[in-house]
């Protein structure tokens, strides 16, 4: 009786043995959708492993920095990076039956606020658009660029931000494809929160050109929340046919910013070409709500690599590297 009962012993101890021994993980990569970040960027990552027992996995996510901000145990989660630059860690832990292996990914965050190269689906980037039909060109661009076509007068896409404060500075490449008429216009346009309930206060910086005829200018707006009077004031404007005239699907650069001293600031194609003290005089602090492109009525554009920065980095419209 005693050997029958060693015998089993030994006989359970070989199959778990056994069994321990066909377990099997194998992580052929994580996925991060690249290695260089913007502050506060919500990333997507996601595992793929080779599996002996797919019915018998778990995934066991880790970070150190940020957060991540889905619940354990898929093969997928969220990072979000933190809002510091530096370099970080994300890290995931697949254990198959008895066996488990962990693979790490470096994370760069980068100190800029935000950057898009219109790559990757623009809707999952915070863009808002009114007006306006968007889409993708994988033709146009570094490689691809999204298209942006005004169905009315005044079209909108621009990008929200929580209240940020000036200085905030952004650039874009850019290229307009159809301007129908003289009067049409596009624009770089800079928006402004209204703080501590002021009953004026400036909505909004624009640096606008006439793409048919080269004409530009550089305005602000101000909003009489008693009177819901809006008033657009013209800072400075002229007529540039070697800059802003354009040519069909030409790529050009342009940065607009508001720096610490609340100058209007522009550069194109690597030049200053515009600043102005106006601002200063107008009102005291300003925090930038939203920032983006205004279109008139049919005017199309491509636009590709867009930066954005709230650190004290001027943008100069010269070529960046990321």
């Amino acid at each position: 009786m005693k050997k029958l009962v060693f015998n089993i012993a030994i006989l359970i101890c070989v199959i778990f043995t056994s069994c321990s021994d066909d377990d099997s993980v194998n992580i052929v990569s994580l996925n991060t959708f690249g290695t260089k970040f913007c502050r506060n960027d919500v990333v997507k990552v996601f595992v793929s492993a080779e599996l002996s027992d797919d019915t018998d996995v778990s995934y066991e996510w880790g970070c150190d920095g940020g957060s991540m901000t889905n619940p354990q145990g898929l093969f997928e989660n969220v990072w979000k990076a933190p809002n510091e630059a530096g370099t970080y860690e994300i890290w995931c832990t697949v254990k198959c039956g008895g066996k488990k292996e962990t693979r790490r990914s470096k994370m760069t965050v980068l100190d800029e606020l935000f950057y898009s190269n219109f790559e990757t689906p623009y809707y999952n980037e915070g863009w808002s658009n009114a007006s306006m039909t968007v889409a993708f060109d994988a033709n146009k661009g570094t490689n691809g660029a999204v298209k942006l076509t005004s169905t009315k007068a005044d079209g909108r896409f621009a990008r929200s931000w929580n209240n940020v404060s000036v200085p905030f500075s952004t650039q874009v490449d850019y290229a307009v494809n159809a301007c129908p008429s003289d009067n049409n216009f596009a624009e770089i346009r800079i928006e402004f929160a209204r703080i501590n309930n002021a009953t004026f206060y400036v909505t909004k910086a624009c640096f606008t050109t006439y793409p048919k005829t080269g004409a530009w200018k550089a305005t602000y707006t101000t909003t009489n929340v008693t009177t819901g009077e809006t008033t657009d004031i013209t800072i400075d404007e002229g007529t540039d046919t070697a800059n802003f005239k354009f040519k069909k699907d030409a790529f050009k650069t342009i940065a607009v910013s508001i720096d610490a001293n609340k100058k209007f600031i522009v550069y194109y194609d690597g030049k200053k070409y515009f600043e102005s003290s106006a601002l200063a005089s107008v009102q005291e602090q300003y925090n930038v709500s939203r920032s983006g492109f205004g279109l008139d009525n049919k005017v199309v554009i491509f636009a590709d690599n867009l930066f954005v920065f709230d650190n004290g980095t001027i943008c100069t419209a010269e070529p960046r590297e990321r």
